[in-house]
């Protein structure tokens, strides 16, 4: 399998993971450095969170300072803090809860490791989303790339048609059909939706929606008016299961070489038809099939 689809089907449920990781890990880390500063974290707290994940970390961070600190206790009865040296509430009269040492070093210990898994976490998800926009910044580029490519294959440069003759511009190809008409591409322009719409015009001045239009095995030109023609599609309900491997990593090896005659069309009777606007003929006039390649 090509290693770039398979980074693709894997990106978005592994960046998933990875989210879901630095939420929790961010929740974590500041449940056990609010413990560790004598600060209940609330239930606020974690909703944001869940819903903001970086930004609430921030905002607790810049918020942290307002805390009572690790060696502080408060009070139960007036909610005032004060050192932990004092044993008794002045204000109160009653004990002020005790600090256990060993507990507070567990809760600094907690928010430290949690804090480095959220920030190792999310380098990852950053490098990942880097990495991921180069590449389909690159797929993108080779994408534009194939859309520039001509559609007919050319010989040495030099486009043909079913009869031999030569041509500069795969546009001026001239199609042929058994009555003996000639057909030539072109495209209008329709000012009032500002829409350009393809043709191929007959020598007698009749239209053809390009869309509609084929060519045969033996390489005429066939109008498909009646909207019979289907896309062929190989029967893989035979195949061993090597062969299906083998079928569809060449599908995947050939993605961007694409070229008409691995879509062909059939009609009931199950003959092959090809795209008018990509057939492509060889300088004997021969149509260029998978069986009769040549190199491009």
């Amino acid at each position: 399998m090509d290693v770039e689809f398979l980074y693709f089907m894997l990106f978005f449920p592994v960046l998933g993971v990875f989210e879901i990781l630095a939420v929790v890990f961010s929740l974590l880390f500041m449940h056990y450095s609010a413990k560790y500063r004598n600060q209940k974290l609330s239930t606020g707290w974690y909703v944001c969170g869940v819903l903001f994940g970086l930004w609430t970390v921030i905002v607790y961070l810049i918020k942290r300072k307002d805390f009572p600190g690790p060696h502080t206790k408060k009070c139960f009865q007036c909610g005032n803090s004060f050192p932990d040296s004092l044993d008794e509430c002045p204000n109160c009269n009653i004990a002020l809860p005790e600090i256990n040492p060993d507990e507070k070093r567990k809760q600094k210990k907690l928010s430290r490791g949690f804090g480095i898994a959220f920030i190792i976490t999310y380098i990852i998800i950053i490098i990942a989303g880097i990495s991921f926009g180069v590449l389909l910044s690159d797929n993108m580029y080779d994408y534009i790339e194939y859309l520039d490519e001509d559609d007919r294959i050319s010989v040495d440069g030099v486009f043909y048609d079913k009869m031999g003759n030569s041509y500069d511009d795969e546009d001026s190809v001239m199609l042929y059909d058994e009555d003996g008409h000639t057909y030539l591409y072109t495209v209008e322009t329709d000012d009032a939706l500002d829409y350009e719409k393809s043709y191929y015009i007959r020598d007698d001045g009749k239209k053809y929606v390009s869309y509609d239009c084929y060519v045969t095995e033996d390489g005429w030109f066939y109008c498909d008016k009646a909207f019979i023609l289907e896309l062929y599609s190989v029967d893989t309900s035979t195949m061993t299961q090597e062969e299906l491997d083998a079928y569809y990593d060449e599908l995947l090896e050939d993605e961007w070489e694409y070229k008409y005659y691995d879509y062909p069309y059939v009609d009931r009777e199950g003959n092959l038809y090809y795209a008018a606007y990509e057939a492509s003929w060889n300088e004997n006039g021969e149509l260029i099939t998978a069986e009769n390649d040549i190199e491009v």
